[in-house]
C-alpha cells in the first residue's frame, strides 16, 4: 500500500478462517503497540493516522485459531512530497554599471521528497533587474567614405576621403576616436596624352596602266606631332587611291564587275558580287579571264563549280580576236542581253539572264546576272574538272545571235555531259559579225570554291575565230540572203518528223506525246505508258490496276475462285466442276472454290479416292474374320487365336494356364484372359517379360518408404527405427518410447524422470529449504515460519518444466507458455516474466504476451542437446506491490531426429 504523508491509512488483514481467528500485527518481527497515531480496530485492521515517512515498512498480520495460524505480509509505503525552504538573500548585481540582473534561490529540502514523492512544484530561482550608474561608451570610427574626384586628370593630382567618430559616439566620459578623420592620396600620375596630326601629302605615284583604267596613290605621315602617352592617332587615311588612264583599250575591257541574284536548287541567295580581270596570255594567242564571285552560299558553292558560262558575257566580250573575227565588245560595245539555258544529262535545267550595261568610268564591263533553276548537286569533296570546249555563234538576224555548245565535266573521273544554248540581242545598228558563224574556244578552265570565305573563283583562256564553213549555215538553219543571215528552219512544217506533236526550236525540233503516252527511244514516235507497272495509278488496296492505251482503269480485285465481270465492278463465282473438273469421282462446287468427294467405301486423299479398309475398324464380331473388298468388306465366321470352336459352333476361350501351353517360367504366375493369357509377378516383384524371372522391387529406393531406415527384403521391405523409438502400426513412422511411464522408472527422492525423444534422464528437482513439494502438481511451494521476513520475501513457488523437441524446429517458433496462478488457482492478472542469468549461446528467448511468458526459438534447432533455463515471474497487487514470485526451471531436450 502506498499513501501520501499526513493521510490516514487502514491496513486490512487478508487472513480469515473458521472459527474466527485472533489478529495480531507486527512490524519487521516486532509487535505493533497501540498509541495515539496507531490503533488496531475491532475488525483486526491496523489504522495509522497522519502517516509519516518513518511509518514505511512491511507489516505482518498473524491470524490464529484452533486450526492453526497464518501470516500475511502487507508492504506499507508513505510517500513524502518535497517542499521549498525560505528564499535565500539576493546575490550581487551582475554588472557594476548600466542595466544588470540579480538572482536568489530556494532549496527543495523542507522536506526532501522520499519514497517516490513528488519533487517541489514551482521555481527554485527568482530573477530581478538592477540598475547602476551609466557605463562610459568609447568612441569608434565609422566606415571610410568613397574617394573623392581627382583634382587633375593627368600629370598628378590629389583625392581625399573622410570618416566620422559615430560608431558609436563617445558618451558618459568615454574616450574619443584615435587617429585622423581624413586621408589624402595621389592620383592620375600618368603624363597627359598628345594627339597626333598629319603632315603634308607626298606626290602621286605613276599610273599602273596606260589604258583601260589604272591606279595611282599618294601618302602622308602622322608626325606633326606624332601621338604619344595614349593620345588619339591622326584621323582619316594615310593614303589616297585615284583612277587614271580610264580610256578603253582596243580589243575589249580589261575588267568586269557586277552582281548575281536568284535561286538555285530552291536555295535563295542574296546579292553575290562578281569581279573579273582580263589579261593577255604570254604563252598562247588567248586572253586570260580571272573572276571571283563572293557571297556564294555553302550549300551551292560546290555545285556551281561547273557553271563556267555564268561568265560567258565576259569572256565573249573580251576573247582574243583571231583574224577578222570580232568579239562581243567589238560587235555590241558591251551593251547586250543574253538568255542562257543549261541542261544536264541528269535532267536538271538552269536558266540565266545576262544584262551587259556597257563600261563604267573606269573602263570596267558592267554586268547583272539573274539565275533560276536546278543544277546537279555535288559532294563537297568531289573532284570537278571542266573540259575544254567550243561554242558556235550564229548570226540569225539583225541584232540577233544564237550560240550553242555541248560540253563535258568530270566528277571524280566520271564524265557528265551537259548542253548550253544562248540567245543574244543587241543594237542592230552596230551591224553584224563578219562571218555567218564564229567559234569561241575556251581552254585551261580551272574552278575553286572556298567554303570559309564563301567565294567561287574561275580561270579561263578564251579566243574567237571564224567558224568551220564560216559562210555556210549549220544544220537546222537556212540561208537568208537579205543579210545574209542563218534563219531557223522549221523542221516540223518541212519534214513532219513526229508521230504526234512536233515543236520547232532554234536550230532543232522536239516531239511530244499526249497524256498517257511517252516518247520512245528514237525521239519521234510515242508509246503507251504502263501506269500499272510504273506505280503511277491511284487505285486503292481493294482494287487492281488495268492498263489501257493512253490511260488505265481501276477494277475490283477478285480472290481465288472468282472472275471479274466485263465492267470490272464486281466478281462472279467460277464453277470449277464444269470448267476444269480435276476430281476422281465426285465434284462439288462452292462459292469461290470447290471440293472433291468419293463414293461410299472410298476415302479422299488429295483429289483421288482410295478404297477404305473397313477391316481395320473392327467392323466384324470377334469370332469373325474380316475380308476387305473394293468399296466394301465381308465378315467370315472364324475363331481368332486363343479361341476354339465348341460343338455348337461358337468360339470359346482356350485356358492356356490349365493346358500348359503358356510360356510363364520361374516364379511367374500364369493368369488366363479371354483369347490369351498374362504372366504376372508376385507382390513385391516386377516383370521382365514372358518367360523371364520376376525381379525383386527395392522399395527402399523410394525415399518416402520409411521415416528412419529402410531394409529391403525379397518381395518386400522392413522399416527400422532408432533406439528409443518403436515402429507404429502403419509400418513406416517411428514413435518415441516413454520409458518413464512404460518402464515405471523411479529416479528417487527429489528427482524426476525426464522422457526425451529416444531416451530418458533423471533430473534433480530438489525443493529449497522452507519449501514443500505439492503432491498433486509436484511444485515446490514456500512454507515460512512465523515472523521470518527473509523467507516471506523469497519466491512463493518453484516449478520445473520438462520439454522434449524434435530436431530442426525453425527460428521464431513458440514452444512454451508460462502462466502464474493465485492461491485460488486463477491466472494472476498482473504478472511479468524475465530470464534469469540469460545465456546468449542458447537458441531460446523469452517475451511477455498477455500475462504469459512465451519461450520461443531464436535460431533453428540443429544440435541435439539438453538446455536449462531459469525464468522468474513477478506478480503485483492492485496498488503496485509485489504479491507473488514464481521461479520456473525449464529443461529443453532437442532430439537428434526430426520426429
Amino acid at each position: 500500500m502506498v499513501v501520501d504523508a499526513g493521510t490516514t491509512a487502514i491496513l486490512n488483514c487478508q487472513a480469515n478462517g473458521e472459527p474466527t481467528p485472533t489478529i495480531e500485527w507486527s512490524r519487521q518481527g516486532h509487535p505493533v503497540l497501540s498509541y495515539d497515531r496507531v490503533t488496531v480496530l475491532s475488525n483486526g485492521s491496523l489504522r495509522i493516522v497522519a502517516a509519516q515517512k518513518e511509518d514505511t515498512s512491511e507489516y505482518e498480520c498473524v491470524a490464529r485459531n484452533l486450526m492453526g495460524s497464518i501470516l500475511v505480509r502487507v508492504p506499507f509505503t508513505v510517500q513524502m512530497h518535497g517542499g521549498f525552504s525560505e528564499w535565500f538573500e539576493w546575490r550581487p548585481c551582475s554588472v557594476t554599471c548600466g542595466q544588470g540582473v540579480q538572482k536568489r534561490i530556494r532549496q527543495c529540502n523542507n522536506p526532501l521528497p522520499a519514497n517516490g514523492g513528488r519533487h517541489c512544484q514551482g521555481r527554485d530561482t527568482d530573477i530581478r533587474s538592477c540598475q547602476n550608474k551609466p557605463c562610459p561608451v568609447h568612441g569608434n570610427w565609422g566606415p571610410w567614405s568613397g574617394w573623392g574626384t581627382c583634382s587633375r586628370t593627368c600629370n598628378g593630382g590629389q583625392m581625399r576621403r573622410y570618416r566620422t567618430c559615430d560608431n558609436p559616439r563617445p558618451v558618459n566620459g568615454g574616450r574619443a576616436c584615435a587617429g585622423a578623420d581624413t586621408q589624402i592620396q595621389r592620383c592620375n600620375t600618368d603624363s597627359c596624352p598628345v594627339d597626333g596630326n598629319w603632315g603634308t601629302w607626298q606626290a602621286w605615284t605613276r599610273c599602273s596602266a596606260s589604258c583601260g583604267g589604272g591606279e595611282q596613290t599618294r601618302t602622308r605621315l602622322c608626325t606633326n606631332p606624332a601621338p604619344s602617352n595614349g593620345g588619339h592617332p591622326c584621323p582619316g587615311d594615310s593614303s589616297q587611291l585615284s583612277r587614271c588612264n580610264i580610256q578603253a583599250c582596243p580589243g575589249g575591257p580589261p575588267r568586269a564587275r557586277g552582281s548575281v541574284i536568284g535561286n538555285i536548287n530552291d536555295v535563295e541567295f542574296g546579292i553575290a558580287f562578281l569581279n573579273s580581270t582580263v589579261t593577255d596570255s604570254p604563252e598562247s594567242d588567248t586572253r586570260i579571264i580571272q573572276a571571283k564571285i563572293t557571297n556564294v552560299p555553302r550549300s551551292l558553292g560546290t555545285a556551281m563549280r561547273k557553271l563556267v558560262s555564268i561568265l560567258n558575257p565576259i569572256y565573249w566580250a573580251a576573247a582574243k580576236e583571231i583574224g577578222e573575227a570580232v568579239n562581243g565588245f567589238t560587235l555590241t560595245n558591251a551593251i547586250f542581253k543574253r538568255e542562257t539555258q543549261v541542261e544536264f544529262a541528269t535532267g536538271e535545267i538552269l536558266r540565266m539572264t545576262h544584262i551587259a550595261r556597257g563600261l563604267d568610268s573606269d573602263g570596267a564591263l558592267l554586268l547583272d546576272v539573274v539565275v533560276s533553276g536546278y543544277v546537279l548537286q555535288l559532294q563537297s569533296s568531289a573532284d570537278v574538272n571542266v573540259k575544254d570546249y567550243t561554242e558556235d555563234y550564229i548570226q540569225t538576224g539583225p541584232g540577233l545571235l544564237y550560240a550553242y555548245s555541248t560540253r563535258l565535266f568530270t566528277i571524280d573521273g566520271v564524265s557528265v555531259p551537259y548542253t548550253w544554248n544562248h540567245t543574244i540581242t543587241y543594237d542592230h545598228t552596230r551591224g553584224k559579225m563578219p562571218f555567218l558563224l564564229e567559234t569561241l574556244r575556251a581552254s585551261s578552265i580551272a574552278t575553286e570554291y572556298n567554303p570559309l570565305e564563301e567565294t567561287l573563283a574561275f580561270r579561263i583562256h578564251a579566243s574567237i575565230a571564224k567558224g568551220d564553213h564560216s559562210n555556210q549555215c549549220p544544220t537546222g538553219f537556212g540561208l537568208n540572203s537579205t543579210g545574209p543571215y542563218c534563219s531557223d528552219e522549221d523542221e516540223c512544217a518541212v519534214r513532219n518528223p513526229c508521230s504526234h506533236a512536233c515543236h520547232n526550236a532554234i536550230g532543232t525540233y522536239y516531239c511530244s506525246c499526249p497524256r498517257g503516252l511517252t516518247i520512245s527511244a528514237d525521239g519521234r514516235t510515242c508509246q503507251d505508258i504502263d501506269e500499272c507497272a510504273l506505280g503511277g495509278h491511284t487505285c486503292h488496296a481493294a482494287q487492281e490496276c488495268e492498263n489501257i492505251i493512253g490511260s488505265y482503269r481501276c477494277v475490283v480485285r477478285c480472290g481465288i475462285g472468282f472472275r471479274r465481270t466485263s465492267d470490272g465492278l464486281s466478281c462472279q463465282d467460277v464453277n470449277e466442276c464444269q470448267e476444269f473438273n480435276s476430281c476422281h469421282q465426285r465434284c462439288f462446287n462452292t462459292i469461290g472454290s470447290f471440293h472433291c468427294g468419293c463414293d461410299p467405301g472410298y476415302q479422299l486423299k488429295g483429289r483421288k479416292c482410295m478404297d477404305v479398309n473397313e477391316c481395320r475398324q473392327n467392323v466384324c464380331r470377334p469370332d469373325q474374320h474380316c475380308k476387305n473388298t473394293r468399296g466394301g468388306y465381308k465378315c467370315i465366321d472364324l475363331c481368332p487365336n486363343g479361341m476354339t470352336k465348341a460343338e455348337n459352333g461358337t468360339c470359346i476361350d482356350i485356358d492356356e494356364c490349365r493346358d500348359g501351353t503358356h510360356h510363364c517360367r520361374y516364379n511367374q504366375i500364369c493368369e488366363n484372359t479371354r483369347g490369351s493369357y498374362h504372366c504376372a509377378c508376385p507382390r513385391g516383384y516386377r516383370s521382365q517379360g514372358v518367360g523371364r524371372p520376376c525381379l525383386d522391387i527395392d522399395e527402399c529406393e523410394n525415399r518416402d518408404a520409411c521415416q528412419h531406415e529402410c531394409r529391403n527384403t525379397l518381395g518386400s521391405y522392413q522399416c527400422v527405427c532408432p533406439t528409443g523409438y518403436r515402429l507404429m502400426s502403419n509400418g513406416k513412422t517411428c514413435q518415441d518410447v516413454d520409458e518413464c511411464l512404460e518402464q515405471n522408472i523411479h529416479c528417487g527422492p527429489n528427482r524426476m524422470c525426464f522422457n526425451m525423444r529416444g531416451s530418458y534422464q533423471c533430473i534433480d528437482t530438489p525443493c529449497p529449504p522452507t519449501y514443500q513439494r505439492d503432491p498433486l502438481s509436484g511444485f515446490c511451494l514456500k512454507n515460512c515460519p512465523p515472523n521470518d521476513l527473509e523467507c516471506a520475501l523469497s519466491p512463493y513457488a518453484l516449478e520445473y518444466k520438462l520439454v522434449s523437441l524434435p530436431f530442426g524446429i525453425a527460428a521464431n517458433q513458440d514452444l512454451i507458455r508460462l502462466v502464474v496462478y493465485t492461491q485460488d488457482r486463477v491466472m494472476h492478472p498482473r504478472t511479468t516474466f524475465l530470464m534469469v542469468d540469460e545465456d546468449p549461446t542458447i537458441p531460446f528467448a523469452l517475451r511477455d504476451e498477455n500475462l504469459k511468458g512465451v519461450v520461443f526459438t531464436t535460431r533453428p534447432l540443429q544440435v541435439p542437446e539438453t538446455y536449462r533455463m531459469r525464468v522468474r515471474a513477478l506478480s503485483y497487487s492492485a496498488d503496485g506491490n509485489i504479491e507473488y514470485q514464481t521461479t520456473f526451471i525449464i529443461y529443453i531436450a532437442v532430439s537428434a531426429y526430426p520426429y
